[in-house]
Formats: C-alpha cells, sequence, structure tokens
C-alpha cells in the first residue's frame, strides 16, 4: 500500500467535511480544512493551487472551495486503499 500524501489527506477531510451536512457536497472554508489536518495557512494555499491545477478541487466564493468529480473518484481510490 503506498503512503498517503498531504495532499490527498486534505482532499479526504474536505470531501468528509463538505458531504457532512447532506448527500450533495457543500462549499467549504479552505482554512477550516487545512486546521482539520493541521496545516498552516500558508501550506493550506500550496495545497489547494496543486490540487485546483489537477482539477481535484474548485474555488468557490472567498476563501471556499469543493470537490470536482475528479476529485470524488480520487478520495473513493483512496478509501478503497485504507480497507
Amino acid at each position: 500500500m503506498k503512503s498517503i500524501t498531504k495532499d490527498e489527506i486534505f482532499l479526504l477531510k474536505l470531501f468528509e467535511l463538505s458531504f457532512a451536512k447532506g448527500s450533495a457536497p457543500e462549499e467549504i472554508d479552505r482554512y477550516v480544512v487545512g486546521r482539520a489536518v493541521g496545516q498552516n495557512d500558508r501550506s493550506v494555499d500550496n495545497t489547494v493551487r496543486m490540487l485546483a491545477q489537477t482539477n481535484f478541487v474548485k474555488k468557490g466564493n472567498g476563501d471556499a472551495l469543493y470537490i470536482t468529480t475528479q476529485g470524488m473518484s480520487l478520495v473513493e481510490e483512496l478509501q478503497a486503499q485504507r480497507v
């Protein structure tokens, strides 16, 4: 099993938080996700930039972001590896 990266941990937490209130993904503040995984704001900005460039997240209003269909596919793969 391959080790999980900080970007993947961030994406997994975004997925968890965005679906916490229902069955449809919601926009979540990037810094809320970052604090939940122990990242500082600068690290969060770098992580979000990389995830956006690879089309796993899209930026929303202000500091909010949401997970894309491609991001959800990666989360499913990561969750399957963890089982």
